[in-house]
């Protein structure tokens, strides 16, 4: 504050013992990950792109001709051409507030028809969406990557999220979580500090 006196402002320091210890330091506040309702635990730990290329490798993929870009719901595709990948659609209601109803089109499955005949393990990729993060640790136990990227989830109390959940409905603390687990994953082996940004 620039009234107080300059001994007794915040942040001013003699000297600070121990920082050659540390590599870095990392906030992790409560504030929300995303605003799109496409943004979700698997998103956001990029374990999707992963997985999306699991999916186009797959032998009726192959065979189709189908990429890693049919199994996104953020780009043309493979997504449902209504909904455009939310599985819902916005209604406008004019005076009153915006509703979102399920999408009739792909029954809010958010892929078209033929991207549902694609499965990994017996999932086609909207009812991996729906499994849990717990799940589908278990069902990617051989994938080095999603195994490390889920266990991390896990290890921070997110296995009973969904994989596909909306960030949008996280709470705060589950949003802070989800960012500890992210910095997990991107850091491994760095000595961080963490900084938490608590009421």
């Amino acid at each position: 504050h620039p009234e107080l006196p300059q001994k007794e402002k915040p942040g001013l320091y003699d000297r600070i013992y121990g920082a050659s210890h540390i590599s870095g330091v990392t906030l992790l506040d409560q504030n929300p990950i995303g605003k799109s309702s496409r943004s979700n635990p698997a998103t956001y730990l990029k374990a999707w792109d992963e997985i999306r290329r699991i999916y186009a490798h797959q032998v009726l993929s192959i065979r189709r001709g189908y990429t890693p870009q049919y199994f996104s719901f953020n780009v043309d595709g493979g997504r449902c051409p209504v909904c455009k990948g939310e599985g819902e659609i916005n209604l406008d209601m004019h005076f009153m507030a915006e509703i979102r109803v399920p999408c009739e089109e792909c029954q809010s499955r958010r892929f078209k028809r033929e991207i549902l005949d694609i499965t990994y393990r017996g999932k086609d990729i909207s009812r991996l969406l729906q499994v849990t993060i717990d799940e589908a640790y278990g069902l990617f136990r051989d994938n080095a990557i999603l195994v490390r990227k889920f266990g991390i989830l896990r290890d921070v109390g997110l296995g009973y999220l969904q994989v596909g959940q909306s960030s949008t409905t996280l709470s705060g603390g589950e949003s802070q979580r989800l960012k500890i687990a992210a910095v997990l994953d991107a850091k491994q082996g760095e000595r961080l500090l963490y900084l938490f940004d608590e009421p």
